[in-house]
Formats: structure tokens, sequence, C-alpha cells
């Protein structure tokens, strides 16, 4: 017996001396992968916001050694097929793109890929796209089936209007929207859907167009049409151009006396809409250097990371627009609201 512990623990020991130096050897690897700066290219449509903030917050507090340029279109999609020309030249370690426009543009969809026209080489994660299966970037929320990954930034409508309805119940819900872009379309069309379902009447308007592109002259007097069509609340779709008319919109909203629900945060927290449900931003710029750093640090395909969502959402309610509506919120939404612009 003495002689089979013996040559047991010989054994025990040799096993323990291979896992550590397996574990010392691949913790010295991902090290020496840490010692040289990767290239991140992060085209953005708007400039850098919040989610670019928290993906270059996430990557400083991992110390991640990377470079981030950013390339921003500023709305210009001839400035950003440059940049796309540029990425594709340059073949940098990762691309971030950021809203579905860019997305679409870099990356073309899962099903209609041209290799020379889309980014393919690169490995990218997109962030900031509303319906990422709906727009056909990805086939499903699990794997790409390409050299793509990404996370998802809106919170699905139904949520949205649930938690609405805890604070404002409503029969009529009007929503303006740009017929131009997708996300709007979309988010139109869930909207439709879940009318049919959830007991209320949608009332639709499409902004105006003028030499083919958005008109803000619009928004009044479709503003005007829907609280007479009798609008108890608007829904602000995650839109690029609603985004960039904010305060008029809201402003406009307000003044009629109709409460604005809106799908991201800036028309909460910066203008004048009465309430969303969104996900934050920087949260989700955050989550999305999680996936760049899987990819850099971690070595897996972007193809094997699941689309992911932030874990939680917040309910912002502007106070300062509820004490000018007298809408004001019932204690049980208090009770996990995030209340903004007090005493404004």
């Amino acid at each position: 017996m003495s002689r089979i512990r013996f040559f047991a623990a010989i054994i025990v020991a040799l096993i323990g001396g291979l896992v550590t130096t397996s574990a010392a050897t691949s913790a010295a690897t991902a090290a020496a992968d840490r010692t040289s700066r990767y290239r991140i290219a992060m085209i953005v449509y708007r400039g850098c916001e919040d989610a670019c903030r928290g993906f270059h917050d996430y990557l400083a507090a991992r110390k991640i050694p990377a470079d981030v340029e950013i390339l921003d279109a500023a709305t210009d999609r001839r400035r950003l097929l440059d940049h796309i020309a540029r990425v594709r030249r340059d073949k940098p370690d990762l691309l971030v793109t950021w809203g579905t426009t860019v997305s679409l543009e870099a990356l073309g969809p899962f099903d209609a890929v041209d290799p020379a026209r889309h980014i393919v080489d690169t490995a990218a994660v997109f962030m900031i796209v509303s319906n990422p299966v709906e727009s056909r970037l990805v086939p499903n929320l699990q794997s790409s089936g390409r050299n793509v990954t990404g996370t998802r930034y809106l919170v699905p409508v139904e949520t949205q209007l649930k938690a609405a309805r805890s604070y404002l119940p409503f029969s009529r819900l009007a929503v303006i929207y740009n017929p131009l872009e997708e996300n709007s379309r979309l988010t139109v069309a869930s909207l439709r859907r879940l009318a049919a379902t959830e007991d209320f009447t949608l009332i639709e308007r499409q902004v105006g167009l003028r030499d083919g592109a958005p008109d803000p002259a619009s928004i009044a007097p479709l503003m005007a049409g829907i609280r007479k069509a009798g609008a108890q609340l608007l829904y602000q779709p995650p839109d690029t151009f609603l985004h960039i008319q904010r305060d008029m919109l809201t402003a406009a909203a307000t003044a009629m006396r109709i409460p604005v629900l809106a799908a991201a945060e800036a028309p909460v927290l910066n203008s004048q809409a009465l309430m969303g449900v969104v996900n934050r931003y920087y949260t989700v710029g955050q989550l999305t250097a999680a996936q760049a750093e899987k990819i850099l640090i971690g070595k897996v395909a972007p193809r094997d990371i699941p689309i992911m969502a932030p874990r939680n959402f917040s309910f912002l309610v502007n106070m300062r627009v509820a004490r000018e509506l007298q809408r004001y919120p019932p204690m049980k939404v208090l009770r996990f609201a995030e209340v903004v612009q007090v005493g404004k």
C-alpha cells in the first residue's frame, strides 16, 4: 500500500505541476498579447457620444492596450463611404460600428454581403443597433454566422409600452417617424402588431420630405394633427433625424399637452420627453467593449459570441415635464423609476 501511495503522490505532483505550468503559460501568453497595442477603428454617425465614451472607459478600466480611432460620418453618407474604404484599406485589429445605418453600410446584411463593398476581413462589433435581426444584420441573436458580433440597445417595444401604461394608461398612441430610416420603419411595424394585441389605436404620421430629405418644418403641423386625432401619448422611435430634432419635437408635444415616451435617453435627459424606458448608451458602450475584449484578448471568433443586451433597463421620468403637464408618476412607478431634472 505504501508503494501505491508513493506513486500516487508522484502522479498527483506531476499533474499539479503540469496544470500550474499550463496556467502560467496561458497567463504569460495573455500578458504578452497585452504588450502590443491593438488598433481599433470606430465608425460613428454623429460624433463620439455616451456609448463611445463607455467603450473607451471600459478599455481603460480593464487596461486593454488599444488605440481607438474615431471616424465620424457626421450624418454624411459620402463621408461614411470614405471611412469604410479606409477601414478596408488599413485593416485594423477590430472595427466598431455605431448605429444601424453605419453597420449595414459597413458590414452588409448577413444574406447579401458583397466582399467588393463590405468589410469582411476585419473582426467587427456593432452597437446602438435597434433591431439587428429585423434589419438583417444577423440571422439570429445566437450567432451572426460571420466575422461579426455586437450588442442591442433598444428595450423591446412591448416592454416599453407596458411600463408606460403603469404611469399613464392610454388607448390612443401616436407615432411620428422618418420613412427614410430603417429603425423607424421597423419600430412602426412593431407598433402596428402590438396595437392589435394590446388594445390601443395607433395614430401614424410620417415626417414630410423636402428635396429627398426629412423636413423639420413638417413637425409642428404633424403635432397639431395628432392632437386633433385624440392622441394621449406620443412615441418617439429610435431615429437619427428625430434625435437631432428632439428639442423641437418634444417641445411641440409638451406645448400641446401630449406626453412623450422616448425609445432613447437623450429626449428625456436633455429635452422635454416625459419618460423613456431605455438602455443607457454608456452601459451599451461598456458591454460592446466587453465583446471586443473577448475577440482581442480572449481570441474568440466573433461568430461564436452571441449578440448581447444590458441585463437591466432604466425607466426615466422627467419631473420638470411631469409638473408642467401635471401628470405626476404614481408611487408604484416612483419606487423603481429614475427621476431626472428635479427642480429645473
